[in-house]
């Protein structure tokens, strides 16, 4: 997969599971990483570094057998514009920013494996770092880019 705007997102989980539960909670490890040679900024909103990403609908869990999707919560949520810092992050030129999510009350079976994936839009990254951004470029989002992105499957299995 191509990254967008420079910056890659990949998965990793915790592997394996323990059956002990009939609801399960998932951490999840994502990693985006910035390939240019610049910082960038990004707005949080709706990917995997937002705060509620795991009810979101940003991440996608699949049975491997059968490749059903599971339903997850979904939440819905009206924001406060315009964003302010606290809804940016900044990734340096040629790092990577890691966060674990924790994905909450699926019911998963003992004995599947289940692939993660996640995919969506950046609606706003601005090249430069956070301090850089202006209050107006929040307001409109000017001088910001646009781009998808899509990490890799990662795989959790439940024993």
């Amino acid at each position: 997969m191509q990254p967008s705007l420079g910056l890659q997102v990949t998965l990793a989980c915790q592997v394996p599971i323990p059956q002990a539960q009939s609801s399960f909670t998932v951490p999840v490890k994502v990693s985006v990483y910035n390939s240019g040679s610049t910082p960038v900024t990004v707005l949080k909103w709706g990917t995997p570094f937002d705060a509620h990403a795991g009810m979101l609908g940003v991440f996608e869990i699949c049975d491997t057998a059968d490749g059903q999707v599971l339903p997850l919560d979904e939440l819905k949520i009206s924001r406060k514009l315009p964003p302010s810092a606290d809804d940016l992050e900044e990734i340096p030129g040629g790092h990577s920013l890691d966060k674990v999510i924790d994905i909450t009350g699926l019911c998963l079976q003992e004995g599947h494996d289940y692939s993660i994936h996640t995919k969506g839009i950046w609606h706003a990254v601005w090249e430069g770092s956070l301090v850089n951004v202006t209050e107006s470029q929040l307001r409109d989002c000017s001088g910001a880019k646009r781009g998808e992105f899509q990490s890799n499957f990662a795989v959790v299995k439940i024993q």
